[in-house]
């Protein structure tokens, strides 16, 4: 935006200074005059109208994921030494957030302890009834765990960016010539980016950056890197990749994405839970969350705790019939089979 003003306000002068100099000297024909009025005033309505625009622009909001080591641990030992490449890799988004925060257009947001927690969260669905007794039951876990998207819902995020050390490998000519033998070695270190959606986990943007570094190793003298040119590697390849995930996100619309739910059950109050998050007691009423996909958890003691996958895309009110887990088999069948969920979208 401020390229853009820098470019329009040289021609905005130029144009107020040929008006000048027409009403001192009268040099320039009224019809040329004319038209000079007409492009100043268009030109102050457009510098006026991109104050505002990016003046009211929010900035975006990134959630930071780790960055995944996909080399398979395979670097050239007799070059690197004894580098850790799974080590080495988690020190990648803090050189992300370095080149990042230099634009005020980014809110960097690092909760990658968050996002771990709620990924390792264990819901419960249904119970299934003990071996050799009557009323006892055991809840049963469920693979429906909230995922990344949802952390990132969680705290707002328009974007998520993560990284990926896809190669850091070497190249080697050898060189045996006259008595003299060498051995050329080009160190290459690739890294690619990627930002997603938050609420379709569509790909917004896609990049890679790349450095290297060469060697020459002789009989006489031999070479070995440590972990600190290594990083310096590493800042050069993500350095080259940010403007690539940069020009897409400061594009991105921030288009409202919340819409709102309701929830009452058959047995309130319960708990109530959306990706691991507290939302309270039933019944919920007109609460604000963000589109898409998130796992639903309802609890009450002497009931079955139920646990699903729901997609919010619009208004909704939901009805659900809770069990009781002093059932026995016969009155468990006839519950599942009086059970009514109610879905009721709202335009």
């Amino acid at each position: 935006m401020c390229i853009k003003l820098n470019c329009l306000i040289p021609v905005l002068r130029h144009l107020y200074r040929l008006t000048i100099h027409y009403r001192c000297y009268k040099i320039i024909p009224q019809k040329e005059y004319i038209m000079y009025k007409r492009y100043l005033c268009f030109m102050s309505f457009l510098i006026f109208s991109l104050f505002l625009s990016s003046a009211h622009a929010k900035p975006v909001r990134v959630i930071m994921l780790d960055f995944a080591d996909e080399t398979g641990g395979s670097a050239d030992v007799a070059l690197t030494g004894s580098l850790n490449s799974k080590a080495f890799t988690e020190k990648g988004p803090y050189f992300l957030q370095k080149v990042l925060l230099s634009s005020p257009e980014f809110t960097l947001i690092d909760r990658r302890d968050f996002v771990r927690q709620i990924e390792q969260l264990q819901p419960r669905d249904g119970s299934d009834p003990l071996p050799d007794t009557f009323f006892a039951t055991r809840e049963r876990r469920t693979p429906l765990n909230p995922t990344f998207f949802n952390a990132a819902r969680s705290l707002n995020g328009d974007a998520l960016i993560r990284g990926s050390l896809i190669a850091l490998s070497t190249s080697k000519q050898k060189i045996n010539q006259g008595g003299y033998q060498a051995e050329f070695i080009n160190l290459n270190l690739r890294v690619m980016l990627q930002a997603l959606d938050t609420v379709n986990g569509a790909v917004i943007a896609i990049e890679e950056g790349k450095a290297s570094r060469k060697f020459r190793q002789t009989s006489s003298v031999q070479t070995e890197i440590g972990e600190d040119e290594l990083l310096d590697l590493y800042q050069q390849a993500i350095a080259a990749a940010v403007p690539g995930i940069e020009s897409q996100l400061k594009g991105r619309v921030n288009k409202d994405t919340k819409v709102r739910l309701w929830i009452q059950t058959s047995a309130d109050p319960a708990l109530i839970e959306l990706d691991g998050i507290l939302l309270g007691s039933s019944p919920v009423e007109s609460v604000e969350v963000l589109r898409g996909d998130h796992t639903l958890s309802i609890s009450r003691p002497g009931y079955e705790t139920i646990t699903k996958k729901i997609m919010l895309e619009s208004d909704i009110k939901i009805t659900v019939p809770m069990i009781s887990d002093q059932l026995n088999a016969q009155e468990r069948k006839e519950a599942l089979s009086n059970m009514n969920l109610q879905m009721l979208k709202i335009n």
